[in-house]
């Protein structure tokens, strides 16, 4: 298979698997990637693609260490539940049958996967989840005057406490010492 034709099958393949990627979904939908956050999702697939058929040596821990990276760089998200590793496991999977000439394998096992909604394309509109992390200085005000400011009451008990080695003729005694902590109660209930 040509390089040109590797491509355009592999093509494919990673826009599929992209598509199912929710980790990928949720950095654009929450706008991660910023207000272009689609765009790059869409460059990302042109670049896998890419990357994976114009290098002769790529292997899943390679093309993990890149999707890795952008994900970080481009929507400013790490992925914690080892998705980048699955995704590359997949994509290289399929790159290595597509290379042994298995075209028909590949084109089976995509229209075997569980159908989803292909997103990350032109003219697609996603709906994007505003992430609320501003504080509102009015309602910290209020949550201020709604609580009261007691100290902690600081019982100082002095009590003798035998050791565990038995015949010993030391005595210790435990105090409670006020560590200088306030303790805060709410007044009202909403």
């Amino acid at each position: 298979m040509s390089t040109k034709g590797l491509q355009e099958v592999f093509r494919v393949v990673v826009e599929n698997v992209l598509n199912r990627w929710t980790a990928l979904r949720l950095a654009v939908e929450h706008g991660m990637g910023g207000p272009l956050g689609l765009n790059t999702a869409i460059e990302l697939i042109e670049y896998i693609t890419s990357y994976c058929t114009e290098n002769k040596h790529v292997d899943a821990i390679d093309l993990r260490e890149v999707l890795e990276e952008i994900m970080d760089q481009e929507f400013e998200t790490i992925c914690e539940d080892d998705s980048t590793q699955e995704v590359s496991a997949v994509l290289i999977k399929h790159l290595k049958m597509l290379k042994e000439g298995k075209e028909e394998e590949v084109k089976a096992e995509i229209d075997m996967m569980v159908p989803c909604e292909m997103w990350i394309m032109s003219g697609s509109k996603i709906k994007y989840q505003q992430m609320d992390d501003s504080s509102d200085s009015e309602q910290d005000a209020n949550d201020q005057e709604d609580m009261d400011v007691e100290p902690a009451s600081a019982v100082d008990v002095v009590s003798e406490v035998n050791p565990s080695t038995c015949g010993s003729s030391t005595k210790f005694i435990e105090e409670s010492i006020d560590p200088g902590w306030t303790q805060v109660r709410g007044r009202r209930r909403r």
